[in-house]
């Protein structure tokens, strides 16, 4: 019986699989400041939907303290990671679609003010996320700008404003909810250079990522 010849063994590839790195370790996966992200979510989705009691907001702006430090705490104890920075950003998005939500269902803040916040940060995970997806290829991930970071730390006060001038409303302290109105105002003003240009910066990112695989189809 004639004998079909063997496969060669350990044939090099065309390269793309040793050039392409994982985004992350699994010791990446359970770490401190992932934790601190997955908490401060979880506070922050459960105050939301009682933003009217002071102890919901309470959870909200606890939940969102916790979350600013956990990059803080990543630093602190070597356990930055892209998988990291990747848990913290989704968590933002997530967690910031529940609060728009909840504050648009209560009447809690101008439309215009949550319309815009939503319609950015769409347009934001939109972008990042189709630059992760082509970069995994290269090994890397796109971390969140410096005018994404200081968007997303104006957009969260913006909301604490508004959601606390509801909370206040409903406790009987007229005089603070308009003061925190006021500062949700100027705060939401502030923010709108960053959103849009870290939006800009999204979108030019996901853009630069498709040209690189076009060139490679060139090869």
């Amino acid at each position: 019986m004639e004998q079909m010849p063997k496969e060669p063994e350990n044939l090099p590839n065309d390269g793309a699989d040793s050039d392409r790195k994982p985004l992350f370790n699994r010791k990446d996966i359970f770490t401190i400041p992932n934790a601190m992200s997955i908490t401060g979510g979880i506070l922050t989705w459960h105050g939301a939907g009682s933003i009217e009691s002071t102890a919901g907001l309470s959870e909200v702006i606890i939940g969102r303290i916790i979350d600013v430090l956990d990059g803080a705490v990543a630093r602190a104890t070597g356990q930055t990671s892209n998988l990291g920075a990747g848990v913290d950003a989704g968590i933002d998005k997530v967690v910031t679609v529940k609060l728009l939500y909840d504050l648009k269902k209560k009447d809690a803040a101008p439309e215009p003010v949550i319309d815009t916040i939503a319609l950015l940060n769409t347009i934001n995970a939109a972008a990042t996320g189709i630059a992760n997806i082509r970069n995994r290829k290269k090994g890397a991930s796109d971390r969140p700008s410096k005018s994404g970071k200081l968007a997303m730390a104006s957009e969260t006060v913006t909301l604490f404003a508004y959601a606390g001038a509801y909370t206040a409303e409903h406790n009987g302290r007229p005089g603070l909810a308009k003061i925190l109105r006021k500062l949700g105002r100027a705060t939401f003003i502030v923010s709108l250079p960053f959103a849009t240009c870290a939006a800009h910066e999204y979108l030019k990112r996901a853009a630069a990522n498709n040209d690189d695989d076009n060139n490679s189809l060139n090869y």
